[in-house]
Order: C-alpha cells, then structure tokens, then sequence
C-alpha cells in the first residue's frame, strides 16, 4: 500500500469516518509482518511532526501538547493520519520489538528511562480486620478469605466480596479497613451489595454490615462507587471533614490531600455533598468543587469519562499541567518525584493505558521538551 492511500485510511480512521471496508482494509496492512518497515517511517514521520507542531491533539491513547494559553489549531488531515497511526500501532503485537530496537533512537533522557524503566501499578491492597490482623491481598487470591462475626469473606482475583448470611446484630458489627498501596487498585463489594473501586494510595473504611438507618464508610483518597439502592438506610460517604449523601447511584470521589480541590462526579442518580454551611444536590453529569477553606462550586457539564478513566484502565489529562500529571504518576508508578530548575509552563490533553510502562509516558512528555531522568524511583523532572 503507498503512503497516499495509507494517509487516507488512518485520517479516516481518525476523523471516524471510515467505512467498515475501509478499516478492513486498514487492520490487514497494520497486521502484515512485511509492512513493518513503512509502519516505522510513518511513527518516525509522526513523532517528527508532532515535537515540531506548536499545538498537537493526539486522539485516545496519546498525550497531546498545549501550550497554553494560546487557542488551539487546526491541525491538519496529515497530522491527524500520524496521530492515528501511533493510536492503532501502540496496541499492534510487532511494537515491542520495534521499541527494543529503536531505543537507541531516542533522546538520551528517554532511552536513560527506558533502560531503568518502572511498571505500572496492578491489583493490590492491604486488609485490615476487626483484631488488627493484616491480609495482604493481590490478583492470584480467591477463595474464602476469613469470616468477621456473621459475615464471610471471599475473594477472586482483584475483588473481596463481604457475603451476610444472615439477620446481623449491632452488637456484633466490626469495622474493618481496605488500603491500596502507590501502584495499587482494588475493588470491593459491600455487605449491602455496593460496589466500590479503589484507586492507588486509597483507604476505605466500612462495618461489616449495615444495621440501622444509614450505611456509612469513611474514604481517603479516590474511589468509584456503585450503591445498592436502598430507600429506607441512605449511604454516606465520610470524606475530608464533608459528607456524600447516596440513595442509589454511580459516581466518583477524587479527594486526595495533595490535589486542589476534592472532585465528587456523578454519572446517575442523585448525590448530596456536603461541608459546614455549604451543600450541593448533583444531577448526572455534574461534579462539584470542594475547596480546603469550604469553597464549593459545581461544575453542570462535567467531563465523566476524565473523572472515571483510571476505573476503565486509562491515565487521562485534559489541559493539565506537568504537575497534575506527575501526581497521579507519583500514585499509579510508586515514585518521588522532584523538579529541577524552572519547568515551562504547558499543558497536556489525551489518554495512555494504565497498563502502559512510565518510560511511554515519559517518551510522549518529552516531545514537549520537558526532560527527565530517573535515579532509582526517583523521577527527576528537567526543563
């Protein structure tokens, strides 16, 4: 296939207009093994274009450059065709040998970070019981896990299910403590049949089954949850000093100690949050501000599928700064993180795997021209 009619499948696939024959087409050329060597000339042609274009959107699964506060441009067809390329090749089977040898084409700071690169996080937590004894929890567990008074625990892989088997008194209540460690996430489905998703450097607090008017946990840092509908016992979240009032719903809680603001996002049914004087009834869609000094603002057309990407596999940015992306990759990667020298102000907008290495994250900032070099797990970011 040329390059002319390659350009014009992947800007189709780009813009989302191609025709099932058309991508047909496409998936056979990406597949052919002797098609390699043109597929690296079009990544080499892209990374090429997208460190000299001032302002770059890459579609899904790259990172893209804006510098702000400069309005965006407009890019054309034969930029979006390199950016689908990179978006199509970066799940292809034959491009990890073709990182492995290209490495020595890189910039020295990304070949450095690729020789000493750092994995992602995975499925991992640590439970905490009533009587203070500590399981630690992975991907390879399943089975019965313990029983807390009337409550047995089971766990699969990636998930510890608390299983009532009967009629619980207040009396025999225990609380029982589920952390996730930097690079760890883990999910949990309630007594009451709730389901949460925890975030890295998350902890959440919970009885081991909920008798009385409320059903209440206690979160620190971030959290997806997916409440039971109950009309009769509404669920609380207990959050910084705020309180999330549930009757039945999906929604995010983004409350780490480091971030500006605690992000409560809704994608249905009706949350209340909460703190001091201040109070906001969400609709689906919404997402309210919380601010340290009690501030609140709410946000009508909030962006859902940014606020929930970590829960569907994805590290997200949109217009974010190079120090809002080094947070949550301090989280996700378990490193430190230390700037030297002025770092430029720019911003950064697209999506990568969570699953992805921090060098290919790494390689993608560093078209921007903010360099890094990595000593141990410590990140250390350079203009």
């Amino acid at each position: 296939m040329d390059n002319t009619r390659l350009r014009y499948l992947l800007s189709r696939y780009a813009g989302k207009t191609i025709t099932q024959a058309e991508q047909s087409e496409l998936s056979d050329f990406l597949n052919a093994a002797d098609n390699q060597t043109q597929l690296e000339l079009l990544i080499e042609e892209a990374w090429i274009q997208s460190g000299e274009e001032e302002e770059l959107f890459f579609p899904s699964r790259q990172l893209s450059r804006e510098p702000a506060p400069q309005p965006v441009k407009r890019v054309y067809w034969q930029r979006w065709a390199a950016a689908a390329l990179l978006l199509i090749v970066a799940g292809s089977a034959w491009l990890l040998a073709t990182r492995t040898r290209k490495a020595n084409k890189l910039p020295a700071a990304v070949t450095e970070n690729i020789k000493k690169d750092v994995s992602p996080g995975g499925t991992k937590a640590m439970l905490t019981l009533a009587n203070g004894n500590v399981i630690a929890l992975d991907s390879s567990l399943k089975g019965t896990l313990a029983q807390q008074g009337d409550v047995n625990l089971h766990v699969s892989p990636g998930m510890l299910k608390y299983d009532q088997n009967r009629q619980t008194s207040a009396n025999s209540i225990a609380y029982n403590i589920l952390k996730t460690p930097k690079g760890g996430q883990y999910q949990l489905e309630l007594p009451d049949g709730s389901k949460v998703w925890l975030n890295a450097a998350s902890s959440l607090k919970f009885p081991t089954a909920f008798v009385g008017k409320e059903r209440r946990v206690e979160l620190s840092g971030e959290a997806y949850f997916e409440v039971a509908r109950n009309a009769g016992q509404p669920f609380f979240v207990s959050v910084n000093n705020a309180s999330i009032a549930v009757l039945g719903t999906s929604f995010n809680v983004m409350a780490y100690t480091d971030e500006a603001a605690m992000k409560t996002t809704l994608l249905e049914g009706a949350v209340k949050v909460s703190q001091a004087n201040a109070s906001s009834l969400l609709k689906p869609g919404e997402q309210s501000l919380l601010e340290p000094n009690g501030k609140m603002k709410v946000i009508e057309k909030a962006d859902v599928s940014l606020a929930v990407a970590w829960k569907n596999g994805l590290t997200s940015f949109k217009s974010a700064d190079i120090k809002t992306i080094m947070r949550q990759v301090e989280r996700w990667y378990d490193v430190e993180v230390v700037y030297s020298g002025p770092i430029p102000a720019r911003s950064f907008t697209g999506d990568i795997p969570r699953d992805a290495n921090l060098s290919e994250l790494l390689r993608l900032l560093e078209i921007s021209r903010i360099h890094f070099k990595m000593e141990q797990r410590k990140l250390i970011v350079m203009p």
